[in-house]
């Protein structure tokens, strides 16, 4: 099956090859203090803001409105592949990587670590990120569905990362914690519609429908 998001898959796996380079040759904390510093004004008011697209309730009610006015099926993929990658997420941040503090906990007593006012900070179960694996599933999904063009499928790409890094820009996850949701959140959405498209093709039911 030939799938739209050829170019959107690329740029994965290249942000993969060079992020687990930044990974492997940096110790996080210096790397966390070193994005630390590239805070503005701007970058405070509306990070907390782009944030909330990767929240789990923002891409509930994407689900809801392509459910309510363009396709129930395309509704339905989404929602099965938010519901696998947020559980595979929760699994590992509560089971297996418990013990992994938030940058907040490490660098809360620090002399001259910034920090935005009025803004709540989490401090435990930091890896992977949430917000992370949640904005690649939904970005991966439009380049999958609607990205037509090499340009938009770039700049869907673009939009999964940013609003992921908004997740560091903010002290609530490390680099990596922000790698290991992009992954999750890609790799889910993808195959969750490889296998059921494959299924509803086979059944000769439409995606769009």
């Amino acid at each position: 099956m030939k799938m739209k998001s050829s170019l959107f898959d690329w740029c994965n796996y290249l942000f993969w090859c060079f992020a687990l380079l930044i990974i492997v040759q940096t110790d996080k904390l210096s790397l966390h203090l070193f994005f630390n510093t590239l805070h503005s004004q701007f970058g405070d008011f509306t990070m907390p803001i782009f944030t909330n697209v990767g929240d789990g309730l923002f891409l509930l009610i994407t689900c809801l409105l392509i459910f309510l006015f363009h396709s129930k099926r395309l509704a339905i993929l989404l929602f099965i592949a938010f519901l696998i990658s947020s559980g595979l997420v929760q699994f590992l941040k509560h089971f297996v990587f418990d013990n992994n503090m938030r940058p907040m906990y490490v660098f809360q007593h620090v002399k001259g670590f910034h920090r935005i006012k009025d803004f709540q900070y989490h401090l435990f179960q930091s890896f992977p990120s949430g917000h992370s694996t949640s904005s690649f599933v939904l970005f991966t999904f439009i380049a999958m569905n609607f990205a037509k063009t090499w340009q938009t499928q770039i700049l869907c790409f673009i939009g999964a990362l940013f609003f992921a890094f908004t997740r560091v820009y903010l002290s609530q996850h490390y680099f990596e914690d922000l790698f290991a949701g992009a992954m999750i959140g890609f790799l889910c959405m993808k195959y969750t519609q490889v296998f059921l498209q494959s299924k509803w093709q086979h059944l000769d039911m439409p995606l769009n429908q």
